[in-house]
């Protein structure tokens, strides 16, 4: 990714989480950008196209982030507890995206190709799901509600952790998990 792209997205990333979608205008990124708005264009075709490079560039930042705390010679649970603290830490350490991120996880602006795309980036979620399935650790219950679940503890304790920063300790993130951990266990 090119210098001045990286700069129009960062610039995107902040105005759309402060203003929405409709409250920022492209003349506006290109100017918090330090670009000229024709420039945008040659990295953007559109406005829409900018707003669904910058959720795959969001979603596929934080699902490299989890990539790494995956080990297949670990317990399952264990496993689990370390993708989903992969999570609650992205969403605490980078804030602004995870706030597009939920901002606009619903949005008309995202295409269903976007979030098709995102979708086949989700390896390492799929297989721990087919683990413990497998080795019957965890209800069977269809996949994308195990997700919708996950992803609904996450938001709640970054939230939490973002409200209590100074409760962002092992122990609570322990029963942060729990909670989670219990729902889906056998």
């Amino acid at each position: 990714m090119k210098e001045k792209e990286k700069k129009i997205l960062g610039a995107a990333l902040k105005l759309f989480v402060e203003n929405g979608f409709h409250g920022t205008s492209t003349a506006e990124i290109a100017k918090t950008a330090g670009v000229a708005t024709g420039t945008l264009f040659h990295y953007f075709k559109s406005k829409e196209e900018l707003i669904n490079r910058l959720y795959l560039y969001s979603k596929k930042s934080m699902l490299n982030e989890i990539d790494d705390h995956y080990n297949i010679e670990k317990s399952f649970k264990e496993n689990i507890k370390s993708l989903w603290t992969a999570m609650v830490d992205f969403g605490f350490n980078n804030s602004e995206m995870f706030q597009f991120i939920l901002s606009f996880h619903c949005s008309p602006y995202i295409t269903s190709l976007t979030k098709k795309e995102i979708e086949t980036r989700y390896e390492r979620l799929i297989e721990a799901y087919i683990v413990g399935l497998e080795k019957q650790k965890i209800k069977d219950v269809p996949y994308e509600l195990i997700m919708d679940y996950l992803w609904g503890n996450v938001v709640t304790s970054v939230s939490y952790f973002e409200k209590y920063p100074d409760k962002r300790n092992s122990e609570i993130k322990d029963m942060a998990f729990d909670l989670f951990w219990d729902g889906i266990s056998r």
